[in-house]
């Protein structure tokens, strides 16, 4: 028997009250972020979708990662994606043509449905109480750096090939521009 599981605990209605608010908002803004067509606007609903993790781990008394999911998360990791759109300064470009990827998101969307119903079906037993060092920093740290230290590792290295990607777009589309507006100073002059 798992010795982090010992005895069934219990839900309150209004613990579940919160943890389904908090998951139906989370949906929600994830939804907000994937359909917008203005960056900002995507990446202040990630915010959103990540505070609102935050509290889905606080209801799940993992306290340390849900402070890491606002400190990493929705401080850093959006600072830098904030940083990334308005030093890219796109403009907007609408797609071709959504048709087929919303007959893509329908289908999806029903999938995801589908999967739902089957595993609130299924009756699954209550989850028992946790050890005492459940989700504390020591035994974070020891999952993270021995369980998922090479998952943990190129993530590192993806957020670094990110801000390296960003930084030769921006550069370029900035030299891009200087050589246009060049080009055009020269032609008033002529």
């Amino acid at each position: 028997m798992n010795p982090t599981l010992t005895a069934p605990m219990t839900a309150s209605v209004g613990e579940q009250f919160v943890f389904w608010l908090l998951s139906a908002l989370t949906v929600f803004f994830a939804v907000f972020t994937v359909t917008r067509r203005n960056p900002v606007t995507a990446v202040m609903s990630l915010v959103a979708t990540f505070f609102c993790l935050a509290g889905i781990y606080a209801t799940l008394s993992a306290h340390f990662l849900a402070i890491l999911q606002v400190l990493v998360y929705a401080g850093a990791i959006m600072v830098l994606f904030i940083f990334v759109v308005m030093i890219l300064n796109r403009e907007e470009i609408s797609p071709v043509s959504l048709r087929p990827m919303r007959f893509v998101a329908l289908a999806g969307s029903v999938y995801l449905l589908v999967k739902f119903i089957h595993v609130s079906d299924i009756g699954l037993p209550p989850p028992g109480v946790v050890s005492g060092t459940f989700g504390t920093v020591g035994s974070i740290g020891d999952m993270l750096f021995r369980d998922f230290l090479y998952p943990f590792e190129a993530i590192s290295l993806l957020l670094l090939v990110a801000i390296v990607g960003g930084v030769v777009v921006s550069r370029s589309h900035q030299k891009e521009l200087d050589a246009m507006n060049a080009a055009q100073a020269r032609k008033v002059f002529k």
